[in-house]
Formats: C-alpha cells, structure tokens, sequence
C-alpha cells in the first residue's frame, strides 16, 4: 500500500515538468505572435534644419497641404487571429487603413476644395498611422494621389504649427462648394425667380398701356 502511495506522488511530481513546459511553450507562442505588431512599431528619422526649414521640405515634398479641423473619422475593426491549438486570440492590424474627413480652412498645396478625405493606419500605437482627434484642427502634409498622412510627416495640431505657418505664408480659402451651378436639367430657383419678375413686369406695362388707351 505504501508502495502504491509513492507510486502515486512520482506520477503527479513528474506532471509538473510538464505542465511548465506547457505554460512555457503558450508564453513563448504568445510572444512569437505578438512580434510582427511589436516589430511595426513605426520609427521615424528626425529630420535635419529648423523648424521653417522642415515646413519648407515637407511643403515640396507633399501633394496636398491644408488646415483643416476633423470632422469625421472612421477606424475599421481590429483583426484577430486564433493562435492554432490554444485559446489565444492575437490582435493584429498591419495594413489597415483609418479614413479621416476635414473641414479645410486654408488651403497651400493641392485641390481646393472645402472637404478633404486622407487616409493613416488605423494602429497609430504600433505603427505609423497619425492619431487624428475628431474636432480638433490641424495642419496637413498629405503624399500621394489619393492623400495619405504618416506619424514621420510634418502634420501636428494646428495650435502647434506657429513656425510652419510663418514658413508657409498665405494660403488660399477652399472654393465654395455651395456655388456650384444646378446641372440636372430642370429651371433652377434663380431662374425662376427671373421669370416671375419679367412676366410680374410685362403684365404691369401692359396694364399701364391699356389704361393709357381708354
């Protein structure tokens, strides 16, 4: 009987190597699916001048730069990956995109028009997207055809931009979008309005005319 009760404590003394070497083997997994976000940490090189010079660099090297306060920003859902053959589930994010809409109020560089739309990563703590604040201005350097914006750019709260605004000098105000002619092909309200006023005239010097006659 004795004998049996050794027998028992060995089997369960001899699970606990391997019940650490399990725990070991999910921590190590869990780190090793971790390391692509952690190695997406985004660095930027600082780059050299002060800081009108920069403004200056930014401005030649940029498509499209305004100020502008953000007025919508939309971030898609994270991604999530099961690590195989455990209970683990890995947020990731490598290449997802965060849409940003701005109200323009100056515009240096690019199309000027009253609403732009840029893209960033959508993980600005682990990578390089820009942490836009719905509500809060800012001063944009925006690359690329369709405008898209880096944490290593020169864009930063427009309550922080006094040297790059004095580098930049006047902008121009975005064109008003309200202008804009009606198109579809019926008598727009101004039209109308002429209309009205030419017939309300030519029935009243005909009335005169007719007075004039009797």
């Amino acid at each position: 009987m004795e004998r049996a009760g050794w027998y028992i404590l060995l089997a369960v003394g001899s699970t606990r190597p391997f019940v650490h070497l399990a725990s070991l083997a999910l921590l190590t997994l869990s780190l090793v699916a971790l390391l692509p976000d952690c190695a997406s940490a985004c660095s930027c090189a600082a780059l050299p001048g002060t800081p009108q010079e920069r403004a200056s660099e930014a401005l030649s090297g940029s498509t499209t730069v305004f100020s502008g306060e953000v007025v919508e920003l939309e971030k898609p859902p994270p991604d999530t990956t099961m690590v195989e053959g455990t209970m683990l589930t890995v947020m990731g994010g490598g290449g997802r995109k965060a849409t940003v809409t701005l109200r323009a109020s100056e515009v240096w560089k690019g199309p000027r028009q009253q609403t732009v739309t840029i893209t960033t990563e959508a993980d600005s703590s682990m990578g390089c997207g820009y942490p836009f604040e719905e509500g809060r201005e800012y001063l944009v350097y925006a690359t690329g055809e369709d405008p898209s914006v880096s944490l290593c750019s020169e864009t930063k709260p427009l309550s922080e931009a006094d040297a790059d605004l004095g580098a930049l000098g006047d902008g121009e105000a975005p064109e008003d979008a309200g202008a804009l002619s009606d198109t579809s092909g019926g008598v727009s309200v101004g039209a109308m309005v002429g209309l009205a006023g030419l017939a309300i005239t030519g029935s009243f010097l005909l009335a005169v005319r007719l007075l004039r006659v009797r």
